[in-house]
């Protein structure tokens, strides 16, 4: 029965936040107002999940000293770092969009398909884009400073899913955001689809022991087969990139499975990010002197 119950906690709660957030927008709140509170509410009611079916004791969000800091960082990625991308990209965005509603008869986006399936359609394409810039992330040495903040902490709990760096958000907008714009997706189209990320970034992220059958993990980028992302061992580490469904990792063979692949830990091998709010707001750009402070701490 128990088994049950844990089984059923990711389909409740993601439908059941999707949902409170097609409510809210029924009431006529505005859809940004509507997207921070569904958010806010499902992060708490994971945080209060966690307290009672954990998956690791050890990763208790309580007990953790940079939870405050998780929060932090969650507040300037969702405030700052979209405001950056607005004001370095919208003229792109503009010019671009203007070309193709200009030559291109109809448009580009099929915006006379359903709501639903016009989400789907940009969960996709943006699971292609987000891959992209994801494997770069991993890959090459110059951007990884400005993901590794994501990947540093040695636990995980709901938290974890804001703790990026307010530049990441602007590298999204510019990546993820700005291509489904230009191609026409409209304002609800965008404003769901950052809802289905959300919700599935939190619970990926948490620390709730959520069983579910093997085959799922196949399709869709679910708790487990994300946390496998989050593993100290960098082969691991560089796998499951997508945020949404798994369709690019199976393309591109970076896709591992979380039944043949046993999680161990997470984090950085040697992780050079300090505890300290403004060393980790300042990260991506003291990144050098970080890593030899690092360095010489381990071999004085």
């Amino acid at each position: 029965m128990l088994t049950l119950i844990k089984g059923a906690v990711f389909p409740v709660v993601f439908v059941g936040s999707l949902l409170a957030f097609e409510a809210l927008l029924t009431m006529g709140i505005e859809p940004g107002v509507s997207l921070l509170a569904m958010t806010v509410a499902n992060v708490a009611v994971i945080a209060l999940l966690e307290l009672v079916f954990p998956l690791r004791p050890d990763w208790a969000w309580w007990r953790d000293a940079q939870s405050i800091n998780d929060l932090i960082h969650g507040a300037l990625l969702s405030v700052i770092g979209p405001r950056l991308g607005e004001i370095a990209l919208s003229t792109s965005i503009a010019t671009g969009a203007a070309y193709l509603s200009t030559h291109v008869e109809g448009g580009v986006w099929p915006a006379s398909w359903p709501l639903w399936i016009q989400v789907l359609l940009a969960t996709v394409i943006a699971d292609f884009t987000d891959w992209t810039k994801h494997w770069a992330y991993h890959h090459v040495p110059f951007l990884w400073p400005v993901h590794a903040l994501h990947h540093s902490p040695d636990k995980m709990h709901v938290f974890k899913a804001g703790r990026l760096h307010f530049l990441e958000a602007t590298v999204r907008f510019a990546v993820v955001s700005a291509p489904l714009i230009v191609l026409g997706a409209g304002a609800d189209v965008i404003i769901w689809y950052a809802a289905l990320l959300n919700v599935l970034g939190n619970l990926n992220h948490s620390n709730v022991h959520m069983p579910m059958p093997g085959f799922v993990h196949n399709f869709f980028a679910t708790p487990d087969v994300h946390r496998l992302h989050h593993e100290i061992d960098a082969s691991l580490g560089r796998s499951n990139l997508s945020p949404g469904t798994m369709l690019p990792d199976h393309l591109f063979g970076t896709f591992r499975h979380p039944v043949r692949h046993q999680l161990r830990n997470v984090g950085i091998d040697a992780n050079p990010i300090p505890g300290n709010l403004l060393a980790q707001m300042a990260s991506p750009l003291i990144w050098p002197l970080l890593v030899w402070r690092r360095r010489a701490k381990a071999n004085p």
